[in-house]
């Protein structure tokens, strides 16, 4: 079953201890493939490069949620639902995710998506 799938693709420990042993443009290369094949995994038929934009490929407000949620589940950062149309390609979004998985490991911000003061 999909559901199947998708819960097992989306254990991110590997993935957050590749990120905490990265440098910086490692750290946003990984993020942004790892975007990449989430947008892959819940638009199939699209074509997905890093410049791709998420609503010219068909990515719908649902979708955009579900993209968001797994992001989060692999990352354990925050991420809120606009920054999906804030930074709308697999570069963009890669790139934010990087800094606010730095600024989450370092203990140097609040999370993404929440006011740092």
């Amino acid at each position: 079953m999909d559901t199947e799938n998708s819960e097992a693709n989306l254990d991110g420990a590997k993935l957050r201890e590749d990120l905490a042993a990265a440098t910086p443009e490692e750290r946003e290369a990984l993020l942004r493939e790892t975007v990449r094949a989430q947008l892959a995994s819940i638009l199939p038929e699209a074509t997905i490069e890093d410049d791709s934009n998420f609503l010219e490929s068909g990515l719908t407000s649902l979708t955009a949620l579900e993209l968001t949620r797994n992001l989060m589940t692999l990352t354990d950062v925050e991420i809120p639902l606009v920054a999906v149309l804030e930074y709308p390609t697999p570069a963009t979004l890669g790139h934010y995710l990087a800094e606010a998985f730095t600024a989450v490991a370092e203990g140097d911000a609040a999370p993404a998506g929440t006011a740092a003061e």
